[in-house]
């Protein structure tokens, strides 16, 4: 499995696809966003998934770990493969 999809959390319900790809380019080419929306408010869920085309440039991403985005304290760490259920 690549290293190239970060993981974002605690965003703010105002964040857009345009402006994760807006702020995260700086680290790399972007292949994909996935801003999953909540089903009943059609709001943007608190995270999102962001691909991009290596490794060294999510790696270059985890620095925005803890750092303010649209005034909210955010996660950032490497995707990591869902655990199928049983």
């Amino acid at each position: 499995m690549t290293n190239n999809k970060i993981y974002l959390n605690n965003l703010n319900k105002t964040v857009t696809d345009t402006l994760i790809k807006e702020h995260f380019a700086q680290y790399g080419e972007i292949t994909d966003i996935h801003l999953p929306l909540d089903r009943k408010t059609g709001q943007p869920k608190a995270y999102a998934f962001v691909t991009f085309a290596d490794e060294d440039s999510a790696t270059r991403a985890l620095g925005q770990d803890g750092k303010s985005f649209l005034d909210n304290e955010i996660v950032v760490q490497i995707a990591t493969e869902k655990k199928s259920r049983k």
